[in-house]
């Protein structure tokens, strides 16, 4: 319900805009308030939680003490960590330093 009511205000309206070089860009059309940035965020989430197969592409990461859930769009889906150089690297130093402790034991 609340992410519901977060999606309702009308999103920052974007406009095409010619540049000095002639080419267009798209800028908004007036600075957006705090309403108009959190209904792209909450339409972003109802539109994620209501596709299936995004849906299913939703994982929790596998890191100790991690609470990240991300969209795992990699090419296997086999992705374990929301962030391999975070949460993958402290994995990967665990199982070393458990290797270690066993060679020495």
């Amino acid at each position: 319900a609340r992410v519901n009511d977060l999606a309702r205000p009308a999103p920052p309206a974007p406009r095409a805009v010619r540049c000095e070089d002639g080419t267009l860009v798209r800028e908004l059309a007036a600075p957006p308030d705090c309403a108009a940035l959190m209904a792209v965020v909450a339409r972003d989430a109802v539109e994620l939680l209501t596709d299936p197969v995004a849906r299913a592409a939703l994982r929790q990461c596998a890191g100790d003490n991690c609470p990240i859930v991300y969209l795992d769009t990699s090419r296997g889906r086999r992705r374990r960590w929301c962030s391999s150089e975070v949460c993958g690297n402290r994995e990967r130093v665990a199982r070393h330093r458990r290797r270690a402790a066993l060679a020495r034991a």
